[in-house]
């Protein structure tokens, strides 16, 4: 899932359609999955893009480098909607939109190498927790 970014919204800060459609052909290419993982992408904190709810939440945010701001996301992790409802916690980790598709590949085969059988990437998650997967990136 992916809100509209700067391309449509005044309020976004980066281009989301884009980077989705790019993250998810690299890890289509890179990564075998059992199970589905859902990603959301916002481009600014309104959330339109349901960072609360998916898996992996990726929101719009910028950093500042020697050649100018360039467009990054925060990582949000383990949202869930249903019976066990949760919002999604942060990661506290800002990576460049260059780098996100390598970011979340990195976040993927933590789960796979840890997880248990039929273990799905949000129950991991929220097992582990989010702590576990800052101190193994």
């Amino acid at each position: 899932m992916a809100c509209t970014g700067k391309e449509f919204c005044n309020f976004a800060i980066v281009e989301t359609k884009k980077i989705a459609r790019d993250v998810c052909h690299y890890l289509d290419k890179t990564i075998e999955l059992e199970s589905p993982i859902r990603i959301h992408y916002t481009g600014c904190p309104n959330a339109c893009g349901q960072k609360q709810i998916g898996d992996i939440n990726l929101q719009g945010a910028l950093i500042k480098t020697e050649a100018g701001l360039v467009e990054a996301f925060d990582i949000f992790l383990g949202g869930t909607l249903g019976p066990n409802a949760k919002f999604s916690e942060d990661l506290k980790c800002r990576v460049k939109s260059a780098d996100i598709a390598q970011m979340i590949k990195t976040l993927i085969l933590f789960y796979k190498k840890n997880r248990n059988i039929e273990e799905t990437f949000n129950q991991f998650v929220n097992r582990v927790g989010v702590k576990m997967f800052k101190e193994n990136m």
